[in-house]
């Protein structure tokens, strides 16, 4: 009975491990998503400078051509804005993938601790029992 408990412990120390690992897997995912979104925003912000600044080099333009960059110019801050939401996103996912692992953490450690303390008190239950068969039997040598 005692070592079926440990058994049926020691499954579900196994599950909270395969669980934990796999929010760890998914965690690094959104990691190294949010990376290469910030990189890409990086890029966007120095593609909008050099923009701005090449706009402005020019003094005597056309309309034209000022309408033209001045169009350019929003829709590279548009795609910021929405690269600046994205990162936001990715990183509340990201956050809540952490928090989720710190949980899977604490639950298998609070199985593991359970399934100590239960080892614990059947070596000293079967400590116990022993000492009880070994007394017994030193009594009945006595006796005789």
């Amino acid at each position: 009975m005692e070592k079926n408990k440990v058994e049926r412990l020691g499954i579900i120390i196994n599950v909270r491990e395969d669980q934990k690992k796999k929010t760890t897997r998914e965690l690094m995912q959104v990691n190294q998503e949010k990376v290469a979104e910030t990189k890409k925003l990086d890029a966007l912000e120095e593609e909008q400078q050099g923009a701005i600044q090449q706009a402005m080099r020019h003094r005597r333009v056309k309309a034209n051509n000022t309408q033209i960059a001045s169009s350019f110019i929003k829709k590279l801050s548009k795609e910021i804005q929405n690269q600046k939401n994205h990162i936001e996103q990715l990183e509340a996912k990201e956050n809540t993938k952490r928090e989720e692992l710190i949980e899977r953490v604490k639950a298998k450690n609070v199985v593991e601790k359970l399934q100590d303390r239960f080892i614990e008190e059947n070596r000293k239950l079967n400590d116990s029992n022993e000492q009880k068969l070994t007394d017994s039997l030193n009594q009945r040598s006595k006796i005789e």
